[in-house]
């Protein structure tokens, strides 16, 4: 542990065992909150206490706070982390909920976001970020192309007003924008698409946020699920047929187009690891 991390522990409450991951999941799912603390109205460091305790009520897992660095900890990933965010300002903050289940990522939006309410704000430069991924790694390889043109479709990518600066729509790769040219137009940390593949079998979703994104537990709760049953649909190779309904319709658009534009499309999709150049 870092000398500036605390660590935690909540109280008991067996009844939050029921958002643990258990031996017949398949997937797990982790969720990202960044806002700024309103300064104008709590001590920074008063605000950061009572949301942490707060938080103790509604948790089975130790929480672990620092103002300072990113917690080392081991089992980090398993903890409800507190901690600076290199995006943000001075008086902003990230807290990370522990690798859950489905349902356990639904039970910390629906508690997590009327504390920003109460204590904070967002605005341009903060977001929620959700990761999915297999529980098992050995020989897991999601299809993310298939898997962003079924977000696509869904209109998951563009259903929040675009924040400039911040993650693009990962789309604009189908509009032969190389990740090197969105990142000359880039402006802030961070990965470059708002979906993007961390691993084989792992995908972080970036698109949610904004001004009072956190007012939106409905929307985001939808798109949640959305994303996380386009995961199933995907991993499992279910319903074929809409699969290659959107492979065919893009193949379409990207022969529709001249050849240099095609080439520059292939150099896109191939720069980002979507799929391979000759496809």
């Amino acid at each position: 542990m870092s000398s500036t991390t605390k660590r935690y522990h909540p109280e008991a409450n067996n009844a939050l065992d029921i958002h643990n991951i258990t031996e017949n999941d398949v997937y797990q799912y982790g969720c990202e909150f960044e806002f700024y603390i309103d300064i104008e109205k709590y001590d920074f460091f008063d605000a950061v206490e009572k949301i942490k305790n707060k938080i103790l009520f509604f948790t089975n897992v130790d929480i672990l706070v620092d103002l300072t660095t990113l917690p080392t900890d081991e089992d980090k990933n398993y903890c409800v982390q507190i901690k600076p965010d290199q995006s943000l300002e001075s008086h902003g903050i990230e807290i990370s909920i522990p690798i859950t289940s489905r349902a356990g990522v639904k039970h910390y939006i629906s508690h997590i976001l009327p504390i920003i309410e109460e204590f904070g704000y967002t605005n341009q430069d903060t977001g929620l970020h959700f990761h999915i991924s297999t529980i098992q790694k050995d020989g897991r390889n999601i299809a993310f192309y298939i898997y962003m043109l079924m977000c696509h479709d869904k209109q998951l990518l563009s259903s929040w007003q675009p924040r400039i600066g911040y993650s693009h729509n990962v789309m604009d790769i189908l509009q032969n924008r190389t990740k090197s040219k969105a990142r000359e137009i880039k402006t802030k940390k961070g990965t470059i698409w708002n979906l993007e593949k961390l691993e084989a079998n792992h995908i972080e979703i970036k698109s949610i946020g904004g001004i009072d994104y956190h007012r939106e537990i409905d929307k985001i709760l939808c798109e949640f699920d959305m994303y996380a049953e386009c995961f199933d649909s995907v991993f499992k190779d279910t319903n074929p047929e809409y699969r290659e309904k959107l492979v065919a319709e893009h193949k379409k658009l990207v022969a529709s187009l001249d050849s240099i534009i095609q080439a520059e499309f292939a150099i896109a999709v191939s720069e980002a690891g979507l799929i391979d150049r000759n496809y």
